[in-house]
């Protein structure tokens, strides 16, 4: 009897200039490495600056190459996407995954321009199993694109790289509609500053229950938060955990104006809108009794997605609380939440998919 040909992930990745992704999928090749998976890594625009000099003779600047016609850079796209087709089969079976990184939409000269063609995307023959944009907080990446001669004249705000990077989560979340909409295809929202196995774990060991944590940011201490990320660390051992930390700088800037404002606001988007929706369970840990609407506000926009609501209360707790949580998952410690989810929770996971780390 043949054995069946070997048929690797395939995973299609976005993240608007300066996020951080290229360097976030270097750490991951690097850990799956280390778990003994192979994993192939296509960088669209890299190939094709390479298309572009092979095919028509031309060195194009990197400064500059946003000011070529829309339909040149949409055929130098095209034809890079079609070389990768044309060797997509062998690298799925010498691959344990492989992934293609692309931007959707550029912000060029105070004008969103699209960096994707549709009529193709639905042309390849391959649907990927998974699709990821990249994030960073905007005030990160402006610092990262005025340090480079592409952007540093394009004088970009805050609030555009924000709304740059919305548009972004936006296009790769339609992708999935457009390759399958009748498969239960991924999408994950991922910080760059998440650590590199949660996009190992998501591909690779799908029977993690994969859990946002939720704490208070805005009135707390240094020490309260270090005590909530050792507790987040210990929950690495059975679940994938999207972090608010990773992309926060700590506790919440109280700077007036309009950034400010937008900052907030895109703060509150990104997790009701991205991290809750991709996420099993979403576990609140009041590591101490303070105002948090945001906390609230999170419990209940989960409960109403229909999200397991989990929440670590110290002392008793609002009627509220148990109108959102189920009475079995509300804790008095991190220590009693962590009990439950290693004999009762994880058992029946571990029972269905063979699995136990």
């Amino acid at each position: 009897m043949v054995a069946p040909k070997k048929r690797g992930k395939l995973i299609w990745a976005t993240g608007i200039p300066g996020c951080g992704g290229k360097r976030h999928l270097k750490e991951w090749q690097q850990y799956c490495e280390s778990q003994g998976k192979k994993v192939k890594i296509y960088h669209i625009g890299e190939l094709m600056f390479s298309w572009i000099l092979g095919n028509v003779g031309t060195e194009i600047r990197g400064e500059t190459v946003l000011n070529m016609p829309q339909a040149y850079l949409d055929l130098a796209r095209m034809a890079v996407l079609g070389e990768i087709h044309h060797s997509l089969d062998q690298d799925l079976e010498k691959n344990d995954a492989v992934l293609i990184r692309s931007h959707t939409v550029f912000y060029w000269r105070g004008c969103f321009s699209p960096a994707y063609n549709e009529r193709y995307l639905c042309g390849l023959e391959y649907t990927p199993n998974m699709f990821v944009t990249f994030i960073d907080a905007a005030v990160d990446i402006l610092k990262v694109l005025n340090k480079r001669d592409q952007w540093r004249d394009q004088d970009l705000s805050e609030k555009d790289l924000w709304l740059w990077q919305n548009i972004e989560v936006d296009n790769t979340r339609r992708y999935l509609h457009l390759f399958a909409p009748e498969k239960n295809r991924k999408f994950f929202v991922v910080p760059v500053r998440q650590p590199a196995e949660t996009l190992y774990c998501l591909l690779f060991e799908p029977w993690r229950p994969i859990i946002y944590a939720q704490m208070p940011i805005s009135h707390v201490e240094p020490h309260e938060l270090e005590k909530v990320n050792k507790f987040i660390r210990r929950l690495w051992k059975y679940c994938v955990v999207f972090d608010p930390l990773t992309i926060e700088t700590g506790t919440a800037d109280h700077a007036g104006g309009d950034e400010a404002r937008i900052r907030h606001c895109q703060t509150a988007h990104r997790d009701l809108e991205w991290f809750i929706p991709q996420c099993d369970i979403a576990l609140a840990y009041w590591v101490k009794v303070v105002c948090s609407p945001g906390v609230v506000d999170e419990t209940a926009e989960a409960s109403q997605r229909g999200k397991e609501a989990w929440v670590i209360f110290p002392g008793d707790y609002s009627p509220f609380i148990q109108y959102r949580a189920k009475p079995h998952r509300i804790f008095s410690t991190s220590e009693e939440a962590l009990e439950f989810l290693e004999k009762d929770y994880m058992l029946p996971i571990y029972e269905k998919w063979g699995s136990k780390k």
